[in-house]
């Protein structure tokens, strides 16, 4: 839908839906990997389990994102928020009987994950045929906000309620939430246009793929290279801010859970301040000089890890990490934005849920390895946990002057 008008009734609809679905799941993910680290005490076990629930993400996201294309999308969001939902309903009934709840709860992220992988191919390919192109940044932007809005919000309200109600209610919200998205998703108009079916199921998800693979490959291999960039980035500094945030906050400085919430949080502030300046200033941000942002948010790890150094002032350190965890997101969200748009510019019509599937897994897929990789390294180094910040301050500073070089190239 060509429109110069951002927030047009479909639209407007896929942003609230997308407030309440990802609401919910950020209560539940929170309030799930929470209980994992309280109930084993081991940033190894923690670390692993959310790894292992990212594997799902990384298989089936280009199944996910042949159903895309070849599927209306909205009905794929409305049936996948109301199997959540449902999913999410009997694990609350059924969690108390559980004879080993950790592995109850790694056994439903992994089931959430399986329907992440359709699910958000069918979101991210919507946004470009939703609005015209000289509001697809902007669009990017609020739908990251959003994303970061539900990320700020859900972790400081699954704090409380995780501190002082049963676990169950934490679960009936999130159940709620996904309830109510999927209802109005129902009301959701996304343009859709039917492609040749061409052999049976097996041979029409192979051939997808392999145009969307080449596309990658041969088409545009400057595109590819940035993904590879990206997943990196991921491997090295994302993964590190998902694991090392637990243990720094409730293991090494020893602080509460509500610390640990309000730190989470300020993961999504940050987002959310780096995707309104991309809303804002749209047509100051280019792709091929974004490698900034991504470098400044690779040093500020620098001061992260010198605030962790001892853990004597427990309340300065988690000062300092909290503002300097904003500025890294904030500088981080605006690349990613920068970057998906270039992604989507440069992409047809009729491939942007596969190729889109492709980059998902291309980033996504160093997620699980680095998660791994630092629950190791931070039980390791439980007692010097800047070593590890450093680590990573360092080899996201690399990355990113290598980022510089590999933008220069691109194709307009």
């Amino acid at each position: 839908m060509n429109t110069q008008k951002l927030f047009h009734k479909d639209f407007t609809i896929m942003v609230l839906g997308q407030i309440i679905s990802l609401f919910g799941n950020s209560i539940l993910r929170f309030t799930l990997s929470l209980y994992i680290l309280d109930t084993t005490g081991s940033a190894a076990v923690f670390g692993s389990i959310l790894a292992v629930s990212m594997i799902p993400t990384v298989l089936l996201s280009p199944f996910g994102g042949v159903l895309a294309d070849r599927v209306n999308r909205r009905n794929i969001m409305v049936v996948l928020d109301y199997c959540t939902s449902f999913i999410i309903f009997l694990f609350a009934l059924l969690f108390f009987n559980s004879s080993s709840p950790v592995i109850a709860v790694g056994l439903v992220m992994v089931l959430l994950s399986v329907i992440q992988a359709c699910y958000q191919p069918s979101v991210q390919s919507s946004i470009p045929v939703l609005v015209s192109q000289d509001n697809l940044m902007k669009a990017n932007g609020i739908v990251i906000q959003v994303n970061a809005l539900s990320n700020l919000l859900g972790p400081i309200l699954a704090g409380i309620l995780y501190s002082f109600v049963p676990l169950r209610l934490n679960l009936i919200i999130s159940c709620i939430c996904f309830f109510f998205s999927a209802t109005m998703e129902l009301f959701l108009h996304i343009p859709f246009f039917p492609q040749e079916k061409t052999g049976g199921l097996v041979s029409m998800v192979k051939k997808d793929l392999g145009e969307a693979f080449h596309f990658l490959r041969r088409e545009r291999p400057d595109m590819m290279r940035v993904l590879v960039v990206i997943a990196c980035i991921n491997l090295f500094l994302s993964a590190m801010i998902i694991v090392g945030l637990p243990v720094i906050i409730k293991i090494y400085l020893g602080l509460s859970t509500q610390h640990y919430s309000f730190a989470d949080a300020a993961v999504a502030l940050g987002t959310i301040l780096g995707s309104c300046l991309t809303s804002i200033f749209p047509e100051k941000i280019h792709f091929k000089t974004s490698y900034r942002f991504l470098l400044g948010s690779s040093i500020a790890l620098l001061p992260m890890g010198l605030a962790v150094v001892t853990n004597r002032s427990p309340g300065l350190s988690y000062g300092i990490l909290m503002v300097f965890l904003i500025l890294a997101l904030s500088s981080a969200a605006v690349f990613n934005v920068a970057a998906q748009t270039y992604a989507q510019q440069q992409t047809p019509i009729q491939y942007l849920g596969k190729v889109g599937s492709f980059i998902t897994v291309i980033c996504v897929c160093a997620l699980p390895l680095g998660q791994a990789m630092y629950g190791g390294l931070f039980q390791l180094f439980q007692n010097s946990v800047s070593i590890v910040i450093f680590f990573a301050c360092l080899i996201s500073i690399f990355i990113s002057l290598y980022t510089k070089k590999t933008l220069k190239a691109l194709r307009e």
